[in-house]
């Protein structure tokens, strides 16, 4: 039994050295100076990209702004494109959040309807959603697949909480079922119209909170004449 015993220590004594010596050598190969070299690329690209565009932005300034050197940014990225879409996700989720418009029973449904539209629209209206529609149109005009795959980091994610919030909002007999992809597209089009356009074109400028505050009364007031239980 002793005996026993005493190879289990000699084991767990083995394997404390072994896990030591793999610690130590993933600290000697600098992986967590990797993690923050690829973190200070990622903060650099999305700043550069959101000021001077996709064609405005090359690897050498986000090398200079990171810190780092270009081949860096390449062992990293491997292109300007993968770079492209990695820092516009980041930006999207960082803008967007991962937090579902919530809903239960017990619910002044209204009220909670108001709050989803006044947190959609302080996301769209956000000065860094805003400079990200622009780099949208850059693509777009030029037929990049890159768009559709910003397309998707951004509109997508946002209407994918939407389209879950009106299922919800179903189920708990709030509303008439219906296509919830279909109900979402109806209330972003009542909250921005015309309106957004204007603004993406700078003619004009952001809806202040006493407008936005209208904006969302009318959006819901219309949407619900169709909707409501």
């Amino acid at each position: 039994m002793g005996t026993l015993i005493k190879e289990k220590l000699i084991n767990i004594y083995f394997f404390k050295l072994l896990l030591e010596g793999f610690v130590q050598t993933v600290n000697q190969s600098g992986r967590p100076k990797d993690l923050e070299k690829r973190a200070r690329i990622l903060q650099a690209a999305k700043a550069i990209f959101l000021k001077s565009g996709y064609h405005g932005t090359s690897m050498n300034q986000i090398a200079q702004e990171a810190g780092v050197t270009k081949l860096t940014v390449y062992n990293h990225f491997q292109d300007k494109a993968n770079l492209f879409i990695c820092a516009i996700t980041e930006t999207c989720e960082e803008t967007l959040g991962t937090k579902p418009f919530e809903l239960d029973a017990s619910a002044d449904f209204y009220q909670t309807l108001y709050t989803v539209c006044s947190r959609a629209l302080q996301i769209i209206y956000s000065p860094e959603a805003l400079k990200l529609e622009h780099v949208l149109f850059e693509l777009a005009a030029e037929e990049s697949p890159l768009a559709e795959q910003f397309f998707t980091a951004s509109h997508t994610r946002l209407q994918n909480l939407l389209v879950a919030f009106f299922q919800k909002a179903a189920e708990l007999g709030f509303i008439q079922a219906d296509d919830p992809v279909y109900q979402t597209e109806l209330l972003l089009t009542l909250l921005l119209g015309v309106r957004h356009h204007k603004v993406l074109l700078r003619i004009i400028a952001v809806p202040n909170a006493q407008e936005l505050d209208h904006i969302i009364q009318d959006a819901i007031h219309l949407f619900l004449l169709k909707y409501r239980n």
